[in-house]
């Protein structure tokens, strides 16, 4: 009798289970990712207008259409921006079984503009791969958008040209539609980054 109540419960459990994976796909439930955490329902970025590594203007609008990864950071950075570009370099690499078109445009976004200029910045991440866009602006821009998003970024020690920038070292992930949908805290890894970038295009 125990036995049978026992495997009456698996049984219970197993089209559960079933049930609500059939109900998940049908509803078009998002997928949990393992090693980031998912943004539901996602944020809108805010209106910012910044500039490109081409002298021209960076806004929102330019990231719809394609899935991107965006970082923020400083050329005169000495270990952490190189590092996570190098793996988000190698994230891509890890990709390059998907579609041109669904690979991530992966961006920087300076903290620190006052050093920063376009054709600074468009040097720096051409070093870890060509594709990757730079994107800087004026103080003002910079501070705004960054506010709305909660990244963080102080000037640390004097002199004119010496200076750190201290800064929130995550990762966003935005969506086709300009909206950021999972954010990335270190220490970060190429397979977990290209793990859940999968699960969000629901290839994982």
């Amino acid at each position: 009798m125990k036995w049978s109540t026992t495997w009456a419960l698996v049984g219970t459990l197993i089209l559960a289970t079933l049930a609500g994976a059939w109900l998940g796909a049908r509803t078009g439930a998002p997928a949990a990712l393992e090693f980031g955490t998912r943004i539901d329902p996602p944020q809108p970025l805010p209106s910012t207008e910044l500039t490109q590594q081409d002298g021209s203007t960076f806004d929102r609008t330019k990231l719809r259409g394609r899935w991107s990864l965006m970082f923020f950071g400083f050329t005169h950075c000495p270990a952490i921006c190189p590092m996570t570009l190098t793996t988000l370099a190698q994230t891509r690499k890890q990709l390059t079984g998907l579609n041109p078109d669904e690979l991530p445009q992966v961006l920087l976004i300076s903290v620190d503009p006052e050093r920063d200029t376009p054709e600074l910045i468009a040097r720096y991440v051409a070093q870890f791969d060509p594709s990757f866009l730079g994107v800087t602006g004026s103080t003002a821009a910079i501070d705004e958008f960054t506010a709305a998003l909660g990244i963080a970024h102080k000037k640390i020690g004097a002199g004119d040209d010496e200076y750190m920038v201290d800064h929130t070292a995550a990762i966003m992930m935005i969506d086709p539609q300009g909206r950021r949908v999972a954010v990335f805290s270190p220490p970060f890894t190429a397979e977990h980054l290209a793990a859940d970038y999968l699960r969000m295009l629901g290839r994982g």
